[in-house]
């Protein structure tokens, strides 16, 4: 599935407009001497602009990536920040139906459809402050009938400064894991939206009885692997319906529609068509180099995922991202595009960086 040829003419034309237009976007059609409105009329044709420029994200305001039109809706915008995993943070806003759109809608039809638990006390485990993932998981939990999360706060930028195994990173991670067993001992805790590897380390902490109560498990915030994945559904916490998934705060997430077959990865749906999830041809020899953004592979084929988020607020265009993915046609959803075998880059995203989060 890509993006709906009218909706990228809508948003092409909102981003593009010479009076009400986004300053970086007419930038960008000016110095390439393109007509975007002419020429960007497909996916295929994204290209066209070449790799997003996300040190322009880093360090330009704000402002010049929103179209003057909307100028008047910031007291009503979301903001999000990405955790820094990459170099210094990424901003961007959402109007509260993009919001919806890109956390919680495509969250809910796949909570239904896996039998996600509804009701009942969620914890949360991750960063709050500017990571818009905080917002996603209170919205999350009242979509399916729940109260907000209890919640631990987790500063990322700080434990991916850490060396793991190091003193400051043991400290802060008991500190982190306290503060969870604390709320599951003294609260009916039911749901769990949390990290693979802070999960595998707060199943050491809790007992038998502790685990069995979890009917759900949201995991997100890093890749989830096969070996992971099969701990957690089949030997710690059987009971519960564990739904992963995969995205980041400046695109949305893709959710997993069923559980993989045993010893296969997990597979991410695309059920969002502001959102298209393209795999292009890389050299893992050289992955600083851009990848080729006028091809786009075959399922079965290993490639760099380049993700394009096309919102009225914020236009983001060949956005290379620091994992590769095969893209996937799960059974019962060939309407839908879907990811699977999603893994970091080696050395862009260090095991370092990455840390629990």
């Amino acid at each position: 599935m890509t993006i709906p040829a009218s909706l990228i003419a809508e948003i092409i034309a909102i981003h593009f407009d010479p009076r009400a237009g986004s300053a970086y976007w007419l930038e960008q059609e000016k110095r390439l001497g393109l007509d975007a409105k002419k020429e960007i009329t497909c996916c295929e044709s994204f290209h066209l602009f070449g790799p997003m420029d996300t040190e322009a994200l880093r360090t330009r305001p704000l402002l010049d990536f929103i179209p003057g039109r909307f100028h008047d809706e910031l007291p009503s915008m979301i903001l999000a920040e990405t955790g820094g995993t990459t170099g210094a943070p990424i901003r961007r806003v959402y109007r509260p139906q993009e919001f919806g759109a890109a956390f919680v809608d495509s969250w809910k039809r796949a909570a239904d459809r896996r039998g996600f638990p509804h009701g009942g006390n969620w914890l949360f485990v991750g960063p709050s402050g500017p990571h818009i993932i905080g917002q996603s998981a209170r919205a999350m939990a009242r979509s399916l009938g729940s109260c907000e999360p209890f919640s631990v706060d987790c500063d990322v930028r700080w434990i991916k400064r850490q060396v793991a195994g190091s003193l400051g990173f043991t400290l802060y991670l008991d500190h982190v894991l306290d503060q969870a067993m604390n709320v599951i001992r003294t609260q009916q805790i039911e749901v769990l939206f949390i990290t693979p590897p802070l999960l595998l380390a707060l199943a050491e902490r809790m007992n038998t009885g502790e685990r069995e109560r979890i009917r759900g498990i949201h995991l997100g915030g890093m890749a989830l692997t096969v070996a992971d994945s099969e701990t957690i559904r089949g030997q710690l916490f059987p009971q519960a319906v564990v739904l992963p998934g995969y995205g980041n705060s400046l695109l949305g997430v893709l959710f997993e529609h069923a559980p993989p077959l045993p010893g296969q990865p997990p597979t991410y749906v695309v059920d969002d068509p502001a959102l298209w999830f393209q795999l292009t041809p890389w050299q893992p020899r050289t992955p600083e180099e851009p990848p080729d953004l006028g091809v786009t592979l075959k399922p079965g084929q290993r490639g760099r995922v380049v993700a394009h988020r096309l919102d009225p607020s914020f236009l983001l265009l060949n956005m290379v991202e620091r994992d590769t993915a095969c893209y996937a046609l799960p059974a019962g959803t060939e309407e839908y595009c879907a990811v699977t075998a999603v893994e970091p880059i080696r050395p862009l995203v260090s095991t370092k960086s990455e840390g629990v989060y």
